[in-house]
């Protein structure tokens, strides 16, 4: 499979493509490019949360829970005394940083179910949802972070099953087909509270028309046809 530095580059890559097309349409502004560019690069490492104890593992816990930390202080500060924020954002950072890599760590078996295109869109729901309800982004924007994240998940999970095949001796690795799948035969019912989650998430999330309208809208055609020399 691809390793940790391959990850972050092939996301980074990709999300900056789609973030500069987004901004010649008009969807985000510059720093809604940058946020789309950092949701990319988030969900290209997030598969690996199912991993052992590694530095990239470290970098990833460490990552979403300073994601945690701000999306909190942004939704608390003004409501409640600084210094209650403050708790709250550290709270936030020792849960995830901390509790949810131990709880990650007993539960998740490496390419397993955290592997696989239901838990990508779980994990862009969930990040539209939070960026809408915490953070009072507008939807056509929180489904488009939350795009990018899912984006960056499956650019991942193609990269690893990229790296999964030897070309050289003209060979499928035991690896190939245990990243892009859409669940795990051992583990039925998980499978499906995922994919019931992505349900709920949507119907509680932000209103999902406008997002597609704004995307699937001529005007947003022509522009990053224009964007890339169409």
């Amino acid at each position: 499979m691809a390793n940790f530095r391959t990850h972050v580059l092939g996301a980074v890559v990709a999300a900056a493509a789609s973030a500069y097309a987004a901004k010649a349409s008009g969807l985000v502004d510059g720093s809604g490019t940058l946020v789309c560019v950092a949701c990319g690069a988030l969900g290209g490492i997030l598969p690996d949360i199912d991993a052992d104890q590694s530095v990239p593992t470290r970098i990833i816990y460490g990552a979403l829970g300073l994601a945690a930390a701000t999306a909190t202080a942004f939704a608390l500060y003004g409501a409640w005394p600084t210094v209650l924020v403050a708790l709250a954002s550290l709270v936030a950072l020792f849960s995830v940083s901390v509790v949810l890599r131990g709880v990650a760590n007993r539960l998740c078996v490496h390419r397993g179910l955290i592997h696989s295109i239901p838990v990508a869109a779980l994990s862009g729901a969930l990040t539209a949802t939070l960026a809408a309800r915490l953070l009072g982004i507008d939807p056509t924007r929180a489904w488009l972070f939350g795009a990018f994240v899912t984006a960056g998940f499956i650019v991942h999970l193609l990269l690893d099953e990229l790296f999964s095949v030897d070309l050289v001796n003209a060979r499928l690795k035991r690896s190939f087909g245990t990243a892009l799948k859409l669940g795990v035969r051992a583990s039925p019912l998980r499978c499906a509270l995922v994919c019931a989650l992505v349900v709920a998430l949507v119907q509680l999330g932000p209103p999902l028309d406008p997002f597609v309208d704004a995307v699937t809208a001529k005007r947003t055609r022509r522009a990053v046809s224009a964007a890339f020399g169409g």
